[in-house]
């Protein structure tokens, strides 16, 4: 199964899961979670090393990587503490990136096209700031946690290519902002978010070792955020 069968899969599973889960809630609920779906852009995936000044094995532009803009969905539960609340769900995000090797020195040359996909499960705090008269804080400042289930697809052309290895899962620390400030007239709200991460490595090459402190995985992602009644 391709990428866009995966993506398109991931879609259909995600509106029929929250469509089915929001005819849970009653009107006579006080509390209840807030049930919200999201897509948009992102770039990330792999970090790749970029400093090689302190090699002497390997020559500066001997290896350089270029991502380029991808896309994300998911669906997210919030679950209100006060102003605040507790955020978690499941996203999907597609990134693809290139790898140029140019290095005469170890006679690597080519490139390596690798799709990136990844199923992200986040654990976050959010902060409501200026809460509205509608119980809606403005926006939520959010920190937390992410794991990443990785998936590589590659696709590679030239001389000669470095053997990899990749990790099925990576980690690490996220950070964001969200609002979900605009009523509709159903009831439902609108909104957008821009999440970021840093965490730990997913690919390994010659030159992605660990004994660079660059290699990791990263991403920054955007987007709108539809969120039930």
């Amino acid at each position: 199964m391709n990428t866009k069968n995966i993506f398109l899969l991931f879609l259909f599973t995600v509106g029929s899961a929250c469509s089915n889960t929001s005819k849970l809630s009653t009107k006579k609920e006080k509390w209840k979670p807030l049930l919200q779906v999201q897509a948009g852009i992102n770039k990330g995936g792999i970090a790749e090393n970029t400093d090689f000044k302190t090699s002497t094995e390997i020559p500066v532009d001997g290896f350089t990587g270029a991502t380029k803009i991808g896309k994300n969905i998911g669906a997210h539960v919030l679950f209100p503490v006060g102003k605040n609340a507790f955020e978690t769900g499941i996203d999907f995000m597609y990134n693809p990136q290139t790898f140029t090797y140019n290095d005469a020195e170890n006679g690597y040359f080519g490139k390596r096209d690798i799709g990136v996909s990844q199923f992200l499960f986040p654990v976050t705090y959010n902060i409501g700031i200026f809460k509205l008269k509608n119980n809606q804080p403005l926006f939520y400042l959010k920190l937390g946690y992410v794991l990443e289930l990785n998936l590589l697809s590659v696709d590679d052309s030239g001389i000669n290519l470095p053997a990899y290895s990749y990790k099925y899962k990576s980690s690490g620390m996220a950070f964001g902002i969200s609002t979900t400030s605009i009523k509709l007239g159903n009831g439902a709200h609108l909104g957008f978010y821009i999440d970021g991460y840093r965490g730990s490595k997913i690919f390994n090459d010659f030159y992605n070792t660990d004994a660079y402190e660059n290699p990791g995985s990263s991403y920054y992602k955007l987007g709108l955020i539809y969120q039930f009644k």
